[in-house]
């Protein structure tokens, strides 16, 4: 006789994925999109991921919202994938990444949330506070923040990393040309 419902242990795992118990994992693979050019020595601080910090998500994991279907999960951890994202937009816009010198980069990533949007979208969003010190004094503190969104397209759903790098590759963008507007870089 066949059986008319799935066996127990599948029915349980479907209903704790859609409790939000099911994680994703995220292979971030980010190449530099800024088109911004400088120049002159820098050296990039790692960024702080604040709600890792405060206990609040994993060092490795996106935020979400309660209603989320899924966690996110990346390989390395958001405070060190940032950090790098920025090295490599400034290595590809000419400044010399350095561990000394005069002028450095710091911050804190307040926000870095994965979220499904429905079953047929992703939106993420990136809140960073950038920082800019010269010989020990700041000169540039601000607040920039990024949301990507990727829909359905004929049954085919983006890769969840592409909004994460857009996003990510237009907060620096910003940041980028932001501070050299004031002088900063």
């Amino acid at each position: 006789m066949s059986r008319l419902f799935p066996p127990k242990s599948m029915t349980a795992s479907v209903f704790a994925c859609l409790l939000g118990a099911c994680a994703q994992h995220v292979d971030i693979s980010y190449q530099p999109a800024n088109l911004s050019k400088g120049s002159g020595e820098i050296r990039v601080e790692t960024f702080e991921y604040l709600p890792a910090a405060k206990g609040d998500v994993e060092p490795n994991e996106a935020q979400q919202d309660k209603s989320g279907l899924a966690s996110t999960f990346f390989q390395e951890n958001v405070d060190a994938l940032f950090t790098g994202a920025l090295k490599k937009e400034l290595g590809s816009s000419g400044y010399a990444l350095s561990d000394g010198g005069s002028r450095s980069i710091s911050g804190e990533i307040q926000r870095f949330s994965f979220d499904w949007v429905g079953m047929t979208g992703m939106k993420f969003d990136i809140v960073v506070h950038f920082t800019v010190a010269t010989n020990g004094k700041v000169v540039y503190s601000n607040v920039l923040e990024a949301t990507r969104e990727a829909r359905q397209e004929d049954h085919k759903l983006d890769a969840p990393s592409e909004p994460i790098e857009l996003a990510m590759a237009d907060c620096i963008g910003r940041f980028i040309r932001d501070a050299q507007k004031k002088g900063a870089l």
